[in-house]
């Protein structure tokens, strides 16, 4: 496992309290979709990282194919699942979800996975699990009515 500097993990936690901050100060109907629209984004990333990781200019390699089929399709399990959570009467379920894809950053770090970055994976597991338990609480009917 590669090293990570506190430099990185310091700004894992300050884009994650940025995060949690503007949640905080949103509308509780505005924070469900500003927590949804985050989890779309972060599964993209992976989307992305994969496609990147294609290349072009020599034989593409079935290693980076399945990576962005995997990939994809992990994007539209959380999407697809985020979505039914954001219209349903319990919107707290989108930190969970975070926290879920967490679990997946912590996959892509501790397997190597190729197509991404160590230090990608290591600042997007701190970065969800503090989002996740934020959102978790900030989603809550109890925080809702504050």
């Amino acid at each position: 496992m590669p090293e990570f500097s506190p430099v990185m993990i310091g700004v894992a936690i300050l884009l994650a309290g940025a995060a949690i901050g503007v949640t905080a100060l949103l509308s509780p109907k505005s924070r469900a979709a500003f927590v949804y629209a985050q989890l779309v984004l972060m599964s993209g990333i992976y989307v992305g990282l994969a496609i990147a990781s294609l290349d072009a200019a020599e034989i593409v390699q079935r290693l980076n194919w399945s990576a962005l089929m995997l990939e994809s399709l992990i994007a539209i399990g959380f999407v697809t699942v985020g979505l039914g959570v954001l219209t349903s009467s319990k919107p707290w379920l989108l930190g969970a979800l975070i926290l879920l894809h967490g679990v997946v950053d912590l996959g892509h770090l501790l397997f190597g996975f190729a197509h991404g970055p160590a230090w990608y994976a290591f600042m997007c597991v701190i970065y969800d699990g503090m989002v996740g338990v934020a959102a978790i609480w900030l989603l809550s009917e109890r925080s809702a009515q504050n």
